[in-house]
């Protein structure tokens, strides 16, 4: 059981509980507190010391825990502290643990908490067998709870929720309190934000804040090391939180620096409205664009609406208009609402006023403000403003592109970092304390957190004095803590946030940082100062600053290591080398091989190969010739681009330190520009083993025209190049082979060479194994699904409909799902096979549903390929129309046939208007907007009402895009491997003369040594298709292979997958990517497609 966890030194011993002062709520709810709750008002805080007296400790008790609200990391951890204390000091001592929530309190079932509970909640369920609900309590369910709690014999009863569930633990512990009930109840928070307010001057964080803030900061850090790569739009972002609060916020901030954030209090305070932060991030925006930067960051809080007057007042009106009544669509609604809101409405799209007023909370008539797509409606206001402002001449950068993301459910069941785990251990520990002497109405919680663990100050604070008067509601309630704007972490961003304007981007490794949060950091120095009477207030300010200044710049020692980890090579390139010919295998047709000898007449060759090899008749290594070589990243990044510098830097470098090593920035822009970075050690070292191509970026410029090709013959003359290396995906290799023709034909001594470079893994053959990217861009993916996955589990009462990229290939979908096991799937390559409509698929995905449901399971996870939208019947051909029409201008719906026309109309409006958006430089829908996954769950949802099925009243769904923040995820060990392997690979290509030729290491499942390094030729990868009238060359793209081994094995097992909970145990989340990194092993694709015991045929 892992269950070491340090303690504070008083919880070591038998610690003394001593009260302190009365604490009291504000003025508004002192009266009604008093009032409401006469047993447990007026309590004194309670502090935790070491006892020097002899006392009577270890009686029997019998504790109950209960989970309430949404899950967070450590929630586990809270019951190994618990339980640690009850054998600790009485082992015959027991606690339970009461199933789904309050539910599970009311009705008396519970599960029995023993060590091999703990073991198993630690190692694979999470709280899956406990688990967690929302219900809103009723003065019935208190006494029922009180009887429950009687008839168990219960000395205590630990609640554990947010701001709602710590008001039913009040409401407990008064009604227990009043009625003699011999069970004491304590509460503690957690929230994902920072905790409940417990004095003035000292609150807390709860367990679960520090490792959400953490993903929450590596998937904005990936975003940023994104935008920095390629330069060409911005992510809009907002983050699961509290309402009223923007503490997640600020911290995900102060921890990655996105150009603009808003903080909830902020807005509130100044009474922004929502069209002045519009103006107000369009400033930021034309500020950027004037400097050529036509990208950024955007960080929002989940509670934004609600910190908008008008907005705020939007929604009550509308949950008034529907509450009780039938009223439901969007014209009904907005009829019926005052004045003010009508207007207020009437200016926003409809779609998005139809989830405000379809997306409600599930307990209680409230907006599900988590499910309102603001990220969304952002973007498109800011694109409307600055076409305002282009009109008027006042933004002169380009056309405004974004993409919007929702952070939440992938960070509440993720693995707790080191930090929360001790956190909610003692808390757990302390909770024991306390209820072994009797006290009852209090929240347990610890200060003094930016300290050693062992210096922690546990507190137990009254519930009551956290009261604070809901002026909606007209009564007392636990009050949320809200940022304070005279704080030191807001003061931090308001000394910082001006700079973040310009790019001071911060890539986060997540959970893996050693650092204490910032907020822990500068609220502790804050609380430090206000007890510094004699300070000077200038000196506060000083210390503040510098407080700021080296968090904003601290080191992190895991990140430290990864930037010192030199990866292995194979050793045959760690000598002397030589390129032999080797030959393949082709299977090309003879009218292709004809087609492509006339359009590659130098260049051509689909049978011969090169390989690397020892060369004993080589000079040494040191006394190798120097070279020059220059190196592009072309296309969306992939991890792993800054390691094929760094392994060809380093090739370079041992062979003759004469040789120059250049990068071209902005992709292959810079290469027609002739924008070269001179790349050497110092420029290396932030940069090694680290996700992005932010070293010198990228861009989609595509290099096939005769005066392109000229431009580069130029660039590469003027720098006197011996080779060029590109590293891309299918495109880019393609231009690359037909430059390597173009320089032989010119006699232009620079030998090109193409690395594979895609995260789709659609770049592969027999001897060219692997893409580089795969592996990380997959593993990400899937821890993160695996952290919904147990999200699913524990809360049980919803489907996710998660879209993995990848257009045209589904090997992403396929991996993930070998890796994670989901209850349905979809690879596009079969539904194109099949021929199989978008209603099929809701039809099935419906089946499954009201099957689960009927088994006990009202929960599951749902795969969706990204270029699902292209491939189904019947929205593949409706998607061919309209990039055909939207090519030509005028009225699209018009033109559409009769068929397209009737899928047009069925789909939502939502959808109609993504459908229509800006097409990508092929004339292609870009389908990364497209949100297939949101179609397929509101499309089930309808297929579920029209059946009149049972379960349609409890379907609800939830839907994500696991995307761009995998695309730039911090790289695992394979890949970090593989691609220095790949830039050592480059080297020798270039220095044995081999040129139209992409890197390709076989063997990538056996040891590195039996690794074997080949310059596979272009032409050999390529066939014909007919554009414009004309034959043009390209790579063919590796789709999954419906009869292969991959998929057939996957196929065998997805019907156990959808009926049962496969999911991923907890245990494995600790292994996985966003957990350690620590991975060298490869993809399951991989190794089922190359076992590491496959023999060599003797022909490659």
């Amino acid at each position: 059981m892992d269950s070491n966890y340090s303690l504070p030194e008083v919880l070591h011993g038998v610690p003394k509980v001593t009260p302190g002062d009365i604490l009291l709520p504000g003025e508004d709810a002192a009266s009604d507190g008093s009032t409401k709750f006469p047993n447990t008002y007026g309590l004194p805080e309670l502090g935790f010391g070491i006892n020097r007296e002899v006392v009577q400790i270890g009686r029997r008790m019998k504790i109950g825990v209960v989970f309430g609200g949404g899950t967070a990391p450590g929630s586990v951890e809270v019951l190994v502290g618990l339980s640690n204390y009850l054998k600790r000091w009485n082992s015959t001592s027991s606690f339970i643990g009461f199933k789904g929530g309050l539910k599970g309190l009311i009705e008396g079932e519970y599960v029995t908490i023993d060590d091999v509970i703990i073991d198993k909640l630690l190692h694979e369920e999470g709280l899956g067998c406990i688990g967690t609900g929302v219900h809103n309590p009723t003065g019935a369910d208190l006494h029922r709870c009180g009887e429950v709690c009687q008839r168990l014999g219960l000395s205590g009863l630990l609640v554990v929720g947010g701001t709602g569930f710590m008001t039913f633990a009040l409401q407990l512990s008064e009604h227990f309190a009043a009625n003699k009930i011999q069970t004491s109840v304590l509460g503690t928070s957690k929230r994902m934000e920072v905790a409940l307010q417990k004095s003035e001057s000292k609150p807390e964080i709860s367990f679960g804040f520090d490792s959400v803030t953490k993903l929450f900061s590596f998937l904005v850090g990936n975003l940023c090391a994104d935008v920095a790569s390629a330069q060409s739009s911005y992510h809009i972002i907002r983050l699961m939180g509290d309402e009223k609060s923007g503490s997640l916020s600020l911290e995900v901030a102060l921890d990655t620096h996105p150009n603009v954030v808003f903080i909830n209090e902020e807005v509130s305070h100044n009474n922004w409205s929502l069209e002045e932060l519009i103006e107000m991030t369009c400033d930021v925006i034309c500020e950027r664009a004037k400097s050529g930067k036509n990208y950024g960051i955007i960080l929002l809080p989940e509670g934004l609406l609600n910190s908008i007057e008008t907005t705020n007042t939007l929604m009550d009106d509308i949950t008034d208009a529907i509450s009780g009544k039938s009223v439901t669509s969007f014209k009904e609604v907005v009829s019926a609402l005052p004045e003010a809101s009508r207007a207020e409405a009437l200016k926003l799209p409809e779609w998005f006023v139809e989830q405000i007023i379809k997306q409600r909370k599930t307990h209680i008539n409230e907006v599900h403000t988590a499910q309102i797509q603001v990220e969304r409606l952002y973007g498109m206001l800011l694109d409307k403003e600055l076409q305002k402002r282009r009109s008027l001449g006042t933004f002169i950068g380009k056309k405004f592109s974004f993409q919007s993301h929702f952070y939440g459910y992938e960070a509440r069941c993720a693995m707790p970092s080191q930090f929360d785990c001790e956190l909610a251990s003692a808390i757990g520990c302390a909770a024991g304390t306390l209820f072994e002497q009797k006290y009852n109405g209090y929240l347990v919680g610890m200060r003094g957190l930016s300290r050693p663990v062992t210096d922690w100050e546990p507190v137990a604070t009254p519930l009551t004095s956290m009261l604070v008067f809901n002026k909606r509601t007209k009564s007392v309630e636990i009050g949320n803590n809200t940022v304070r704007l005279d704080g030191y972490p807001y003061q931090a961003l308001q000394m910082l946030r001006q700079g973040w304007v310009n790019d001071q981007y911060r890539f986060s490794v997540g959970t893996l940082s050693d650092q204490v949060c910032t907020t822990a950091q500068l609220s502790d120095l804050q609380y430090a100062h206000q007890s510094e009477k004699l300070m000077r207030p200038e000196e506060k300010v000083k210390e503040l600053f510098d407080a700021v200044k080296r968090l904003s710049i601290q080191e992190n020692s895991f990140l430290n290591q990864r930037l010192s980890f030199v990866p292995p090579v194979p050793s045959v390139l760690r000598g002397s080398c030589g390129l032999e010919e080797v030959s393949i295998i082709s299977t090309m047709q003879d009218s292709i091989k004809k087609t492509l000898k006339g359009l590659f007449p130098a260049t051509f060759t689909d049978t011969k190969a090169f390989k690397v090899g020892h060369n004993t008749s080589m000079q040494p290594t040191s006394a190798g010739k120097p070279l020059r070589i220059g190196i592009v990243l072309s296309g969306g990044p992939a991890p792993g681009g800054h390691n094929v510098i760094s392994g060809l830097h380093d090739y370079l470098k041992t062979r003759n330190m004469d040789s120059v090593l250049f990068g071209f920035l902005k992709g292959p822009s810079g290469l027609l520009t002739g924008e070269v970075l001179r790349i050497n050690d110092d420029i290396l070292r932030n940069f090694r083993n680290q996700g992005g191509f932010n070293m010198i970026g990228t861009s989609r410029t595509k290099i096939e025209s005769l005066e392109q090709f000229q431009k580069t013959k130029h660039q590469v003359t003027r720098l006197r190049l011996n080779g060029l290396v590109i590293c891309g995906g299918d495109d880019s290799n393609t231009n690359a082979a037909l430059l390597a023709d173009y320089f032989v034909n010119e006699k232009v001594p620079c030998q090109v060479v193409g690395m594979p470079k895609t995260i789709d893994a659609d770049l592969r053959s027999d001897a060219l194994e692997m893409s580089f990217g795969f592996d990380t861009a997959t593993k990400a993916y899937s821890q993160l699904l695996a952290n919904v996955m147990q999200d699913c589990l524990v809360r049980a009462d919803r489907w996710h409909f998660v879209r993995l990229m990848g257009r045209s290939a589904s090997h992403i979908a396929v991996e993930v799902a070998l890796q994670t096991r989901p209850n349905y799937t979809i690879v596009s390559e079969e539904v194109e096979n099949k021929q199989i409509t978008i209603m099929t698929i809701v039809k099935e995905i419906a089946d499954l549903v009201s099957y689960r449901y009927k088994h006990g399971k009202p929960y599951g996870v749902v795969v969706v390929p990204e270029g699902l939208i292209e491939v189904s019947k019947d929205m593949k051909i409706l998607v061919a129309e309209l990039n055909e029409l939207l090519a030509k201008g005028g009225d699209v719906e018009s033109q559409l046939t009769p068929d397209s026309a009737a899928v047009y109309k069925r789909v939502p409006d939502w959808l109609r208007t993504q459908l229509l958006s800006e097409r990508d430089p092929h004339g292609n829908v870009r389908v990364s907007l497209i949100e297939s996954e949101r179609l397929l769950a509101s499309l089930v949802g309808e297929e579920l009402v029209k059946r009149n099925d049972p379960c349609s009243k409890d379907f609800k769904f939830w839907c994500h895009f696991f995307g761009y923040q995998g695309r730039c995820a911090l790289v695992s060990n394979f890949d970090c491997i593989y691609t220095y392997s790949l830039g050592h690979l480059a080297g020798a290509l270039v220095e044995g003369g081999a040129t139209g030729v992409i890197g390709a290491i076989r063997n990538l499942t056996s040891n590195i040594e039996k690794w074997e390094l080949l310059g596979i030729p272009l032409t050999s990868l390529m066939r014909i298709e007919r554009r414009h009238g004309k034959d043009k060359p390209v790579i063919e793209k590796k789709l999954v292979d419906l009869k292969g081994h991959v998929f057939s094995t996957f196929a065998r097992l997805r019907n156990e997958w959808a009926v049962n909970d496969s999911y991923p145990k907890r245990k494995d989340l600790r292994g996985g990517h966003l957990s350690g990194v620590h991975d060298n092993y490869p993809t399951q694709t991989l190794k089922m497609e190359y076992p590491a015991n496959n023999k060599l045929p003797s022909k490659i």
